[in-house]
This record gives structure tokens, sequence and C-alpha cells, in this order.
């Protein structure tokens, strides 16, 4: 006779293993990736809701991105060596939200690349102190997670040479968050973008340093760069349509919000207004658009 309680557990753990198992992709010559879901963190998906990439050299793998466990961390980076048995030299972060940089510890040994906003945060618990909340909202879902020290903290453009590729590497101005970060690799033409370009999909511009602002200055100047590919936090890979699609939705916040408040609406009235804009057929929607509205709505009074 089957032990129903046997059972049951076997049953769950296929789900749970289903559930967190990376795939990755080759996405170019020397570029793999694992995608993450669409969503906010939760226990059933453990969290995974970006993406990461690694890009083999020959000298070793230089990784973009940590994801938001070590769990998930190591996941890759197994992945990574079954394709090929060398070292992981470095790890860039593009920024410090949870999702790009809570698996950072997997990657002791690794020199760690971010900008210097991040080293700051660091050294001063800052980003502790956002662990906490987030444990507080997702249910503990991160306790286990731990920061290392930023090896290379950058304020200004820096260009590492990784055997055959060269990784040029932007620090930016406040723009989705304080601590942004491009790297273009000159010899392919790849862009790994963070959550500055999104295609199809709400970008979140309600973190408490968000500039939309520099970010519109920002994609203007993107859009100038030569790109083959443009790799983000959240899509598949995408192209320099996706400039537009990003740069159009922040437009229409800031014009729209701008307009509203010229008329003496509040931010519930502009909110309740721009509900049923033609971007609500957009993943995330639901998440973000009011978050964006009232940082861009806030903001704006103190614009010059």
């Amino acid at each position: 006779m089957i032990n129903k309680k046997l059972l049951i557990t076997y049953i769950v753990l296929i789900i749970i293993i289903k559930t967190f198992a990376l795939q990755i992709e080759k996405v170019s010559n020397n570029t793999y990736a694992t995608f993450g879901k669409t969503g906010l963190p939760s226990k059933e998906n453990g969290g995974f809701i970006s993406n990461t990439y690694g890009v083999l050299t020959n000298e070793g793998w230089v990784v973009i991105d940590s994801l938001s466990s070590p769990t998930l961390a190591k996941q890759f980076i197994k992945q990574l060596k079954s394709i090929k048995n060398v070292p992981v030299k470095y790890l860039i972060i593009t920024h410090y939200h949870l999702d790009h940089s809570f698996g950072m510890s997997a990657y002791k040994g690794a020199k760690i690349i971010a900008h210097k906003n991040l080293k700051r945060d660091i050294q001063n618990s800052n980003i502790e102190i956002y662990k906490e909340m987030l444990n507080k909202t997702f249910d503990n879902l991160f306790k286990n997670v731990k920061f290392l020290n930023i090896d290379i903290p950058i304020d200004k453009k820096i260009s590492i040479k990784v055997g055959n590729l060269t990784f040029e590497i932007f620090p930016l101005p406040n723009a989705h968050t304080h601590t942004d970060i491009l790297i273009y690799i000159p010899q392919t033409k790849e862009l790994f973008a963070g959550d500055i370009i999104f295609y199809n999909r709400i970008p979140f511009i309600g973190d408490n340093h968000s500039n939309s602002k520099n970010w519109l200055k920002i994609l203007k100047q993107i859009e100038k760069m030569k790109i083959s590919k443009i790799y983000n936090g959240h899509n598949k890979p995408l192209d320099k349509k996706a400039i537009k699609f990003t740069y159009e939705y922040i437009y229409f916040l800031r014009s729209e919000i701008s307009r509203l408040k010229d008329e003496d609406l509040f931010y519930d009235e502009i909110k309740e207004k721009l509900s049923s804009t033609e971007w609500k057929k957009y993943p995330m929607f639901k998440e973000f658009h009011n978050k964006n509205i009232y940082k861009i709505f806030n903001d704006l009074d103190f614009e010059f």
C-alpha cells in the first residue's frame, strides 16, 4: 500500500526542484544566460525573478548580476562550469536591488565590481537594513543572504581586459537607482543594461533614489551607441526598439503628471486619471505603475 504522506512529500519535492531548476541558454558566441520569472519575490518562485549572464573569455568567466540568493547563484555557477570548468574572474553588479545583488556571497574568490554607492551602502549597513525590510515583506525569503566587499567600486568609466574581451563599465547618475552601471563589450557590441532598458514590460521608477529626468537623458545617449544586443534584468535579449519603449513610457508619465499637476490635481486624482492608460496591458503594470506615478509626482516639484 502506498504511503500517502511519502507520496505527497515526493510530489512537493518534484515541484520545488522543477520550479527552482535554472535553465541556461547560449545567447551569443560568448554569452550565456538564465532568465527569471515575471513577478515579485515569493516562496513559490524562490526569488528567481531576474536574469543573470555569464560571459566566457579565454581567462575565465565574467558574470553580470548574481540573482537574489546564494542558492540560485550557486546553481548558475555550477551550470557555467559544466560548459567550461574555468574560474569566475569577475562578478559585475548592475545595481543594488535584491534580484541583482543578493546572491553575491556565492562569488567569494571572484573580484566584485559595482558602483561606489553600493560599496558605501554595504559599509554603512544600509543594505542590511534594506534586507531586513524585505525579509519582513517576503516572509524571511532572504534570511541567508550575506554581502561581500566590493573590490572595485567605480565612480567613473573603467575598462578591464579579461583574456580576449574588453569590458567597458559606466557608472550612471541616479536613474533607476543610485547604483546603476552599464557594461559594454566593444568587440561584440553587446550591452548589459541592468534595469535601465525594458521591452513590453513596465519599468520600476519608484526607488527612493530614482531620477526619471536623468533616465531619459541616459536612454538618448545609449541610442547613439553601436549595439548588437541588449541584455537587461528581466527580458530575453533585446534590440534598440526597447530603448524607444522605455523612453516613451517614462516620457508619457512625466508629461502627463506635469500636465495634470498644472491643472491642480492631487496624486490620487492623477492616479485615477492614468489608471486606464494603454500601458495597462503590459506585465508589472499593477505592481509598479502607481508607485512610478507617486515618485514622479513628488520629484517634479524639485526639478529645475
